[in-house]
């Protein structure tokens, strides 16, 4: 049960993407899409039909920041049922009765935990109800620490963050960053959390080397590739052990 977040280049600051995202979107309630209904926007609609399927949910204001959520779920009475695929952030939101609910630009997807239904309380239920009412990403965050997350880089140096529970950030190359900012998000929890170094072609950790910084953050690097390194802020090298490591 975990949730995959995948990072592109506008999101590869993870912290301040989050952020930014969040105080530069406005929420017009949202809206369900289906090929057979079209768009279907008004609240007593949606209550009078729980037996409509969807294929998206939407959320944002035309040309700004949107969310978009697909898959093939029912709405009733403030439960989604069904199945999720993805959940998308991004910039240049629109909808079209025809078309659905789109971006323009794609910049952080979250392939989405398949059992959520089955969670109680369902957060991400009551992630789309935050997006919707308070446009916040507070209860998606409590969505992220419930299911876990593996988070995975882009190619290039990146600042990560994990969430409350257990987190495995995936390194593909650059001299990354575990960091935490603000509510909802946390650093590299030690017995929590994971680091899959197997792209580096590590097998154990006699090819891992790793040591406090100036600020007393843990380096992480290797000999196999002397441009790589992770910096785990707010934790020292003396507490990292094999455990931590997902190795090739």
């Amino acid at each position: 049960m975990t949730a995959t977040i995948q990072l592109t280049s506008a999101s590869s600051n993870m912290a301040d993407f989050l952020t930014n995202w969040a105080s530069g979107f406005s929420t017009t309630y949202g809206t369900f899409w289906s090929a057979d209904e079209g768009l279907v926007s008004d609240p007593g609609e949606i209550a009078l039909h729980p037996e409509y399927e969807y294929a998206q949910w939407g959320n944002g204001g035309s040309g700004g920041n949107g969310v978009v959520l697909n898959g093939d779920f029912q709405y009733s009475q403030g439960n989604l049922t069904g199945t999720t695929s993805t959940l998308e952030l991004g910039s240049g939101y629109s909808q079209d009765e025809t078309g659905g609910v789109s971006l323009g630009q794609t910049d952080l997807t979250i392939v989405t935990d398949p059992a959520f239904t089955t969670a109680s309380p369902d957060y991400l239920d009551l992630a789309v109800y935050d997006l919707t009412v308070n446009g916040s990403l507070g209860n998606l965050y409590d969505y992220l620490a419930a299911t876990g997350t593996v988070i995975e880089d882009t190619v290039a140096s990146d600042t990560l963050v994990g969430f409350g529970g257990a987190d495995t950030f995936v390194f593909s190359g650059g001299t990354d960053k575990v960091t935490s900012n603000g509510t909802g998000t946390a650093g590299y929890q030690d017995g929590t959390d994971t680091l899959d170094v197997s792209a580096w072609g590590a097998t154990s950790t006699s090819d891992l080397y790793w040591y406090d910084d100036i600020n007393g953050d843990a380096v992480i690097g290797t000999a196999l590739d002397y441009s790589v390194s992770i910096t785990l802020e707010g934790v020292s090298s003396s507490v990292l052990d094999a455990t931590d490591f997902l190795f090739a």
